[in-house]
């Protein structure tokens, strides 16, 4: 198995308190996880941590063959990420930051749009539209993992039955 997602001994630490216990795991392409933390916070953290957005205080994350320390433009084209709120609550909002990430990940802006209308429209019946838009938002540039943030167990399947060929990694609070 060819590891999409691998996470060595992570955690994180604010003002001298552990918010995210030392924490490893391996994701292969189509393989499903759900990371349990002890609080909401720690949950978002750790969500955040996987996607590579915030930097572990020990501890590696590799998406498919970039350390996102080294390499962190290229570890986030491969990872999308789906905050627990939502994020796009307006459909203009939705097309203007289509948009933007195209024109930050060199892609193309029409075929971008139209990735991430598919999407929507697939979900927008059994998920808050909102909802619906964070994950086009994720999937359209065509990533290989998906970190969902608190996600209720019904919208990460819907996510899983869409791709069904990427990474999903979910957290929760205990």
């Amino acid at each position: 198995m060819t590891s999409v997602l691998r996470i060595v001994d992570a955690s994180f630490v604010r003002n001298g308190q552990a918010l995210v216990a030392p924490f490893s795991l391996t994701l292969g392409a189509g393989e499903r996880a759900t990371l349990v933390q002890p609080g909401k916070e720690s949950a978002r953290i750790a969500a955040r941590i996987t996607a590579a957005i915030v930097k572990p205080t020990q501890g590696r994350v590799f998406v498919g063959d970039f350390d996102a320390r080294l390499q962190p433009a290229q570890a986030k084209r491969l990872v999308g990420f789906v905050p627990s709120d939502g994020f796009c609550a307006t459909p203009q909002a939705f097309e203007r930051e289509v948009g933007f990430r195209a024109d930050v990940w060199d892609a193309d802006r029409a075929e971008m749009q139209r990735n991430a209308d598919a999407i929507y429209a697939a979900l927008q019946d059994s998920v808050p539209q909102s909802w619906a838009r964070a994950v086009a938002l994720a999937l359209a540039p065509g990533v290989c993992t998906v970190v969902l943030e608190n996600v209720d167990a019904e919208w990460t399947a819907r996510v899983a039955e869409l791709r069904p060929d990427i990474a999903l990694l979910t957290t929760a609070t205990a």
